[in-house]
């Protein structure tokens, strides 16, 4: 289980200030789907980010997640949005058998910003035993949020974000995969063919191929910052340490950015243009 998990994490803050998949990342993964479309799993749904627009080209969607805060955020806008194709359990990415009852019925799996959690070997027996022949294995992430045009900025999140005096050291493990962008993540090729992956690399990569980017406000990237992981695991070492914004002296992430805002001249309703390098990997059953 990981920090998602704990009874104290925001999944709120999650919802509103991660970025959210864009429509060509959908046209890429229908586009490259073969079949029929009837069910499809959002496995490590989270709060359901990228569960939802799943809806709109499957007969019924169904999100899971291990965490119960992460599902119950799920639930809440699910209720709101009187969504009747779509279903949230509480389950983990390795045990797809416990709301499935018939293996091979399953068109469509996907994990979104999530496979660098789940046990590996275990998890892509369970997707190739729950898949229909022919059927769709994706996952896709991303990482590192760079500021448009800002390189002074970039390298100090950077130092912030992995260097030994901040957050580096309260990172997951599952952090250096997703960094790696899934290369230490490979389908099985007894299982799996057709295996694709699309890499976007923040400032280096043809900006045409661009797809998680936010206009956000640097009130709203201090937000963003705040539902790390990292960060979360950070204040458990740190609980005396209290944020501004919550009536105390200030925390790490206050003093990054009164640093941020110290280089750049920005202030917290500053509208930046912010993208993030990201990686989608397609597969498909055997």
């Amino acid at each position: 289980m990981t920090s998602f998990s704990d009874s104290n994490y925001s999944s709120k803050d999650y919802s509103d200030f991660r970025p959210n998949y864009p429509p060509a990342l959908y046209t890429t993964l229908i586009d490259y789907h073969k079949g029929p479309r009837n069910l499809a799993i959002d496995l490590g749904c989270g709060p359901g980010t990228g569960t939802y627009p799943l809806t709109s080209y499957f007969t019924k969607v169904i999100g899971s997640d291990p965490s119960s805060v992460m599902i119950e955020q799920a639930l809440r806008t699910l209720a709101a949005k009187s969504q009747s194709n779509l279903q949230f359990v509480v389950s983990s990415a390795e045990d797809i058998s416990s709301y499935i009852d018939t293996p091979g019925s399953v068109d469509f799996i996907s994990a979104s910003q999530a496979a660098h959690w789940f046990q590996h070997d275990k998890w892509f027996k369970e997707c190739a035993r729950m898949l229909r022949p022919g059927g769709t294995l994706t996952y896709f992430g991303y990482k590192d949020h760079s500021y448009v045009g800002n390189k002074i900025v970039n390298d100090i999140m950077m130092d912030f974000s992995y260097g030994d005096k901040y957050l580096g050291p309260y990172w997951e493990p599952g952090r250096k995969i997703l960094r790696n962008q899934f290369r230490d993540i490979v389908p099985p090729s007894d299982l799996f063919t057709d295996v694709q992956r699309i890499e976007y690399n923040a400032g280096e990569s043809d900006p045409s191929g661009q797809l998680m980017a936010k206009v956000m406000t640097l009130e709203a990237s201090e937000s963003y910052v705040r539902t790390w992981s990292s960060f979360h695991n950070w204040r458990k070492h740190y609980p005396g340490e209290i944020a501004r914004r919550d009536g105390g002296q200030g925390d790490v992430v206050d003093r990054l950015f009164d640093r941020v805002k110290k280089v750049s001249g920005w202030t917290e309703k500053t509208i930046l243009q912010v993208e993030w390098s990201s990686i989608i990997v397609l597969a498909r059953r055997l």
